[in-house]
């Protein structure tokens, strides 16, 4: 049965949740004042979740943050707060999902205020569609004519009005605070990098909740700052997902962090976010995962694209380790990329033969499938971006206004 997903704030009066007969368990996200603080899954009796069992729940998931909220928020309110809400440019990036990106503009929209220029950068769609969704909403839209995400964002990134530089994916809705949340860390100004928290959309079928089960996207709900000093540089797939991260634009044109041929379109089928967040922490840079910055993702809705995905994402996470590896001499990278392979694609491979695995064996196959499939898919991207040189400057598809 299909998994409901619901909101509850916690500082606010309210009676039971009454949930549709065709739900058995809710995956309920937890606010205090609208911050994110825990998410947990609740058994559905009678359709129906009662307020003990929320706060159940809360104490159980996220009593200590709960406790620092609070405490945060009276301190907060003996503080008068100047907020920071610079001017920002949010990037989207998308290819012939229409439908997608109506909805994620929607809501971007809705959260953008007048400091707030939207671009939507078409990768080579097959048609107009793009544009006519980037018209309809009165944003911007370039095309960039070279497949890859990569180059799509850098795209974005050469065409962006103001420092900072916010991407996010079709596929995603944003919360209505996102905008704020993901600007609001670069007040600091060692920070160079933001990356928010993604939590799935809907959970409408059993790949989406297959994919949950095993893991996701990760699911924090503090407040984390990255160096280099902190962490390995090659573990920075750990920080976040390019769904929801920022950069300054500065930083960002001056290390190149999106010219390379990977990720989505290419070869590498993935992990360009995760090499953009290297080059920074690698060049001396911060980078803060904020959980205020939400964003809703649809993963996934059939098992033949969940095993695509699982192999997608072994062959990009590889591809990243290799150009660590060779391209920057980075020792780290064998590190990461044993102990990945050891302590997590073997182990989960096992328990599949035992039927004590979350995702059926194909799956954890597919994952395996992909890290050897990784140094040819490494090579085919080195070749592409050699034979390439820099993606052609983008043409003008639609001129809306900001919103």
């Amino acid at each position: 049965m299909p998994t409901a997903v619901l909101e509850v704030e916690l500082d606010r009066p309210w009676e039971d949740i009454l949930v549709a007969p065709r739900y058995a368990s809710a995956l309920v996200l937890l606010r205090w004042r609208g911050t994110p603080i825990g998410a947990s899954e609740l058994k559905i009796r009678a359709g129906r979740i009662t307020p003990d069992e929320i706060w159940r729940a809360a104490r159980r998931t996220a009593g200590q943050t709960v406790t620092a909220k609070i405490l945060d928020d009276l301190l907060k309110a003996r503080v008068e707060q100047n907020p920071y809400h610079p001017p920002c440019t949010i990037v989207v990036c998308t290819r012939d999902r229409a439908q997608d990106l109506s909805r994620c503009l929607s809501s971007l929209c809705a959260a953008a205020d007048s400091e707030t220029d939207i671009l939507v950068v078409d990768n080579a769609s097959s048609d107009e569609s793009t544009a006519h969704v980037a018209a309809a909403h009165g944003v911007r839209c370039v095309r960039e004519p070279r497949p890859g995400l990569n180059w799509a964002r850098a795209c974005g990134l050469r065409n962006a009005r103001h420092e900072l530089v916010l991407f996010t994916d079709d596929d995603v809705v944003v919360d209505a605070e996102w905008r704020n949340a993901m600007c609001e860390p670069f007040e600091d100004g060692n920070v160079a990098g933001v990356a928010g928290l993604l939590l799935p959309l809907e959970l409408e079928t059993e790949a989406q909740e297959m994919y949950r089960r095993s893991g996701g996207f990760a699911h924090r709900f503090q407040r984390i700052s990255f160096n280099s000093a902190r962490m390995l540089p090659a573990a920075a797939g750990q920080i976040g997902a390019g769904a929801s991260m920022g950069f300054r634009r500065s930083v960002a044109l001056e290390l190149k962090l999106f010219d390379h041929e990977i990720d989505c379109g290419t070869a590498a089928l993935s992990g360009g976010d995760h090499y953009a967040f290297y080059l920074a922490l690698r060049a001396g840079h911060s980078i803060v995962f904020t959980p205020e910055a939400l964003c809703w993702h649809r993963d996934r809705r059939t098992l033949r694209e969940l095993e695509r995905m699982m192999y997608g994402y072994s062959v990009g996470v590889y591809c990243y380790l290799l150009r660590c590896l060779i391209e920057h001499r980075d020792p780290g990278a064998i590190r990461v990329g044993v102990s990945w392979f050891l302590g997590h694609h073997v182990p989960e491979l096992i328990r599949s033969f035992r039927g004590r695995s979350v995702l059926p064996r194909r799956y954890c196959w597919a994952a395996v499938r992909g890290v050897f499939a990784a140094p040819a898919a490494y090579r085919k991207t080195k070749r592409a971006e050699a034979a390439g040189g820099r993606a052609s400057r983008p043409t003008m598809a639609t001129a809306g206004g900001s919103s």
